[in-house]
């Protein structure tokens, strides 16, 4: 047994559920990866380039760059050329995507509710806060001088 909480791997088991069960419920509307991305272009579409996006998601630029090449294909989102500079292009979300958000909305409801079942509110308003001022702090720290990826679970 280890005296050291690692928080890291209890946060990656918890994230690696989260994730799948969001998939599994939107795997149905065409959606299985991608939610923060739709939802936060829903908000900015149009006015939002490529490389913003990337800063907002805290993802590379080939990240990001196969995270729209992605959508597009789906019919989710498109790029448009940005008329005040030409080398840039604003990543806009289709009516097939604005149609996701509802569906989107629900799916994270339905894992939310899954994953808090047992806690009581003020255990859910203390998690909330802890994550809030987690992702605060990743502001003020530097950028790590590595990557961590993550693949699809193999069932072998």
């Amino acid at each position: 047994m280890y005296r050291s909480k690692v928080y890291g791997y209890e946060m990656t088991l918890i994230s690696e559920v989260y994730i799948s069960t969001l998939s599994a419920l939107m795997k149905p509307h065409g959606l299985e990866r991608y939610f923060v991305a739709v939802m936060y272009l829903n908000e900015h579409s149009g006015s939002i380039t490529q490389t913003e996006l990337g800063q907002v998601l805290r993802r590379d630029k080939v990240f990001t760059m196969r995270l729209v090449d992605a959508l597009s294909a789906l019919g989710f989102v498109e790029r448009k050329q940005d008329s005040n500079d030409r080398r840039c292009h604003l990543v806009e979300l289709t009516t097939k995507g604005k149609a996701l958000i509802p569906l989107i909305e629900e799916a994270v409801a339905q894992t939310n509710e899954l994953m808090f079942k047992d806690f009581s509110a003020e255990e859910k308003e203390c998690f909330e806060r802890g994550m809030t001022h987690m992702m605060k702090l990743l502001d003020t720290q530097p950028k790590p001088s590595f990557k961590v990826t993550a693949s699809e679970k193999d069932d072998d």
